[in-house]
Order: C-alpha cells, then sequence, then structure tokens
C-alpha cells in the first residue's frame, strides 16, 4: 500500500517546466484589502496599475508609482476603523523614483451583491521630494478609530535646506480631516559660517488625548537646547492645537 501511495504521488509531480511560478498570472481581482495587497507583492507593474486604476486612481498616478517603485518599497492597501457606519480602507502609494506620495481614501460600496468592491472618495498628494514618506495607522485618541499618521512629508527645501513635516489626518463624513500638521525635521546649512543647524522632534501620546512634542537643536552635532510644547485635542475645531514651546534644557559649556 505505502508503494502505491508513493508512485502516485511520483505519477502527479510536475516537471520542471511544470511547476507553477511565483506571481499573478491574471489581473488581480478587487477584493479583501489583505488578499489584494499579498497580490501586489507578487504582481508586475501593468498588474498593480490596473488594480489602482479600478479601484479609482488615475490611470497615469498609478502607471508612474509602479513602474517606479524602489526594491524596498510597498504598495499598502489597509482598512480604517471609524465611528461611521460605512467601511473605509486607505491606499498608500510611495513615491518611487519620483517626488510625490499619494493617499487615498477608499469606501465599500453599499449593496447586495456577493462581491467587495471599493472606490476611491477622497486623496492627497504629498511632496515626498527628500525620499517617501511612511504610513503609520494608531489609535490616538478613540480606541474604536484609527489615525493616519504620515511622516517624513517634505515640507520645503532649497540650497542648504531640507524641511519635513509629520501630518495627521481622520476620516469625517467620508474624507480625508487633517488633525495636526508640524514642522519635526528642520536641516540647514550655513555655507558662509560653515555650520549645519539641526532641528528634530520627537511624540509621545498620553491617555487625555494631549501630544507632547520634544524638540531638540544643535550646531554641528553639538546641542543647543531642547524644548516643549503639548498639543491639546480641540472638539470645536476637530484637530489637535499646539502650545507654546517651553525651554526644558540648555547645552552645558
Amino acid at each position: 500500500m505505502a508503494c502505491c501511495v508513493c508512485a502516485a504521488f511520483i505519477s502527479v509531480r510536475p516537471s520542471i517546466s511544470q511547476q507553477v511560478r511565483v506571481g499573478v498570472q491574471r489581473e488581480i481581482p478587487v477584493g479583501k484589502l489583505t488578499e489584494m495587497e499579498s497580490m501586489l507583492a507578487l504582481a508586475n507593474p501593468g498588474q498593480k496599475a490596473g488594480l489602482l486604476t479600478r479601484l479609482g486612481v488615475e490611470a497615469p498616478i498609478a502607471t508612474d508609482v509602479t513602474e517606479h517603485l524602489l526594491p524596498d518599497e510597498e504598495i499598502k492597501l489597509r482598512s480604517v476603523r471609524t465611528r461611521e457606519p460605512a467601511h473605509y480602507g486607505v491606499a498608500f502609494l510611495p513615491s518611487g523614483a519620483g517626488v510625490s506620495c499619494y493617499l487615498y481614501l477608499l469606501q465599500e460600496e453599499d449593496g447586495d451583491s456577493a462581491k467587495i468592491l471599493w472606490h476611491v472618495v477622497d486623496q492627497r498628494q504629498l511632496n515626498c521630494w527628500a525620499g517617501s514618506s511612511s504610513l503609520e495607522m494608531i489609535s490616538l485618541r478613540d480606541g474604536r478609530e484609527d489615525a493616519l499618521v504620515l511622516h517624513d512629508v517634505t515640507a520645503g527645501h532649497g540650497s542648504g535646506l531640507l524641511l519635513k513635516e509629520t501630518q495627521i489626518f481622520s476620516v469625517v463624513n467620508g474624507k480625508l480631516h487633517e488633525t495636526l500638521r508640524t514642522e519635526d525635521y528642520h536641516a540647514e546649512d550655513h555655507l558662509n559660517a560653515d555650520e549645519r543647524v539641526l532641528k528634530r522632534s520627537t511624540f509621545l501620546r498620553f491617555p487625555d488625548d494631549t501630544l507632547e512634542e520634544t524638540r531638540t537643536s544643535s550646531v554641528n552635532d553639538k546641542l543647543q537646547k531642547v524644548e516643549r510644547r503639548y498639543w491639546h485635542w480641540s472638539e470645536k475645531q476637530q484637530k489637535f492645537i499646539a502650545s507654546g514651546f517651553l525651554k526644558v534644557a540648555a547645552a552645558t559649556p
């Protein structure tokens, strides 16, 4: 009996030329976000662009992004928790070899169809001149909803100058609503004085919906000062409002 089983397996084993190739053989179907994201990792640029355009991404953008993705970059398709009755997701497109990243808000279509269908309902184009930004999804104010946190968004650049921002969005009435925007990286080279000024910010979240921002300032890698301020949620304005910076440490002689 054992020999028969062995013979059966041997007889159906494909030859090397018949073995299944790694990749996506047809167009990626619109379905669950996690499944589409997994298939994107194996698909070729044309298949990736085809899926994105069916979701509602503009064809020129879909083609440009998918053809110029860098080896360590990937397109993200994630579900977003909200307090609204509709089901939402996001598509994050990194910059690749270009200078723009894109954030698309997706909404699942209503209806009795057994098929899962998503479509773009809002979007943001991000300046990624200094390299691709990244998307982080965390719970900031309510454990029932996700905040979309974008890191390393280029805010400005020039000769010897580079500015980056952290931007935070929530989903409100089917739209991307900006709740915080702040410069968290400032690098400036003063060639005439042979000095490099660098300011960086880090953030800490407290249970009362407050965000603590700590900013360090240095010149030629020597710490000059440390400042701190707090971002409090404004229910009236539906966004975080910052206090002024207070110095908490100074450079030692």
